[in-house]
This record gives C-alpha cells, structure tokens and sequence, in this order.
C-alpha cells in the first residue's frame, strides 16, 4: 500500500498532508507515530467513564494531532466532540448525540490504526 492509498482508506486528505510536511518521509515517520498517541482511545475511556472534562480534554488534543496530520475524518469527529462538550456550549451539547459521535470515532481510529499498522509494516 502506498501512503497516499493508506490516506484514502482512513479518510485522510495526502494533498493536504504532503502540503504541510512538504515530504512523504516526514509523513512516514508521524504517522507511524500516531499508533503511539492515546487521545483518540482516552475519549472514549473518559465518556465511558462520566469524566466529560477528560473526554473534553481528550477530544481537543486528538483534534489537533489528527488535524496536523491530515486525518481528515477522525479530526472532523474529534472536533464535533470538542465543541459540544467545551464549556458554555449546553445549548449545542442537547442538540448532539455524543455517544454516537464518540462510537463513529473509536470505529474511525480502529480502521486508522489497522491501515497504519499493515502500511508500518511495509516500511
């Protein structure tokens, strides 16, 4: 698998990442370093658990390292988390299903890490 397929099956923007990073070794590298972050796993232990100002807190680190790496959907999902449990944003919270949002993400980052694993492997 090439890293621009590996960007297709996990809803991820290549043109983008290649955009920022400017060099496919520089995406090889963080993003076999993504399988090391836990911020996608630590929101759903948080929502899970009750803790909404851990999945809070969660939410908007993976945001950011999925949006830095171009993972397009995963950041989509973690971002929509982040807005409706940031403080002051009740009115918007009521209005989300955030058990949905959290199940669509874990599904998302199980994919991303099996496509990630399987391209590591080829490296």
């Amino acid at each position: 698998m090439t890293l621009q397929e590996l960007y297709s099956r996990i809803d991820g923007d290549y043109a983008e990442a290649i955009g920022r990073l400017r060099m496919e070794k520089l995406i090889n590298r963080f993003i076999v370093r993504f399988l090391d972050d836990s911020s996608c796993k630590e929101v759903v232990r948080a929502w899970q658990a009750g803790d909404d100002k851990a999945a809070f807190q969660a939410a908007h680190s993976a945001k950011g390292v999925c949006a830095n790496l171009s993972l397009t959907k995963l950041a989509k999902l973690a971002s929509d988390i982040t807005e409706a449990l940031r403080e002051g944003n009740e009115e918007l919270r009521a209005q989300t299903d955030v058990d949905a949002l959290v199940n669509e993400l874990d599904a998302a980052y199980t994919v991303a890490v099996d496509n990630i694993s399987a391209y590591a492997a080829t490296l």
